[in-house]
């Protein structure tokens, strides 16, 4: 600092004091600058350090896999196998077809195909250490788990929102093993009038979890109950299904009746006879209907094929079907009729509806009373003969 920049407080000194205020904002246009660019320079060189605190954002979703977080850190104690492999999950549409204004269900299944691809280990056991043997052990038979999917959902979805609506888009399968496939996952749909027939693209996202990685980490003190640790991971995969709508047949066939209305348990060759009907207003042709009955009721002739079926018409159809044994008496089975024919326009068409029959117990069953009451009376008839024999010889 200069002499003429130093502040001089005496009385006699006015000229200076009024010099130095403009000194002060000379010094202030440059301390100004340094205040806005030195705090820009500090935040600019924190971004990176920000960027890795800050929680990672899922990807957007897309065909293929999203995985959550990393499994096993490098340096956790307890680490004995590094396995490869997970779930895999398929999906299938049992019904691949719709018709035009057609309020039904759709049938899916998932199938996972997934395995253990690896196993590679990281730390080998001390062998004279049977606390780190057990705990080695015990992580390869857990590590075999991370093929199974659990808490598996799937949505299914329209590409084309307006072609058809599903009335309940989520279902849930558990947990699948690997190879194990679902059981049948139903999602009813409406599909509207003005839809255009044609392929529409539906899309099934499937969430689920999976065990992405286990230590188990021994205890001297306990071999046989060591520390286990899971890491859980999640994943998400969409697949695209196809499904055909096509224009709405005019054939409507309809199941009547059935003779005869009752079929004993364990009787054999049984002639069933099922009437139906076209109450539509084209006509049916080359049509084959095969039965299908619930379990306990066998079909020796499944088949019954009629050429034609024209509108309003009526057609018999005859079957041979045995009752098992097995089967349970005093309730109504169910007899589906499954449709194969071509009206009009279309061939290759298909359609279904059901018939009832009762299985009743066999006679035998059903009336044995009778023959308990014939045997008693058949009983006392030989002991009044017999007594009144006696009482001639006596005489």
């Amino acid at each position: 600092m200069t002499k003429d920049d130093t502040i001089q407080y005496s009385p006699n000194s006015k000229k200076k004091l009024q010099k130095e205020p403009i000194k002060i904002r000379r010094r202030g246009g440059v301390f100004l600058p340094f205040l806005i660019i030195f705090p820009a320079l500090i935040l600019f060189l924190s971004i990176p350090f920000l960027a890795q605190s800050l929680p990672a954002q899922a990807p957007p979703t897309a065909p293929g896999y999203l995985q959550g977080p990393l499994s096993v850190p490098a340096d956790f104690a307890g680490e004995w196998y590094s396995v490869e492999g997970g779930p895999d999950l398929q999906a299938a549409l049992e019904r691949s077809s719709v018709d035009q204004n057609e309020d039904t269900s759709l049938f899916l299944t998932l199938t996972n195909i997934g395995r253990v691809t690896s196993f590679k280990v990281v730390n080998e056991p001390v062998l004279d250490r049977p606390d780190e043997v057990f705990a080695a052990q015990k992580e390869l038979q857990l590590e075999a788990q991370r093929s199974i999917a659990q808490d598996v959902s799937v949505r299914l979805t329209a590409q084309n929102s307006s072609a058809m609506k599903f009335k309940r888009e989520v279902a849930y399968a558990g947990s699948l093993r690997d190879g194990q496939v679902s059981s049948v996952l139903e999602f009813p749909i409406e599909v509207y009038e003005n839809t255009i027939p044609g392929d529409y693209v539906l899309h099934a996202t499937i969430n689920y979890t999976y065990q992405q990685d286990v230590a188990v980490k021994p205890h001297s003190d306990n071999p046989q109950n060591p520390d286990v640790f899971y890491w859980y991971n999640t994943a998400s995969k969409i697949i695209p299904l196809t499904l055909k709508v096509e224009k709405k047949s005019l054939v409507d066939l309809v199941a009547l009746n059935s003779t005869p209305k009752t079929l004993d348990v364990g009787s054999k060759d049984n002639i069933l006879k099922i009437f139906i009907k076209n109450q539509g207003s084209d006509t049916a042709r080359d049509l084959m209907a095969r039965l299908r009955p619930e379990a306990g009721v066998y079909v020796d002739m499944d088949e019954s094929p009629i050429s034609v079926l024209r509108p309003n018409e009526t057609a018999q159809l005859i079957y041979k079907v045995d009752v098992s044994k097995d089967a349970v008496g005093s309730k109504p089975y169910r007899f589906t009729l499954l449709f194969d024919y071509q009206d009009s326009y279309r061939k290759n068409l298909q359609d279904s509806d059901n018939v009832y029959v009762s299985i009743e117990p066999s006679l035998t069953a059903r009336y044995w009373w009778i023959a308990v009451i014939g045997v008693v009376i058949v009983a006392l008839a030989a002991v009044f003969i017999l007594r009144r024999r006696r009482s001639a010889a006596g005489q």
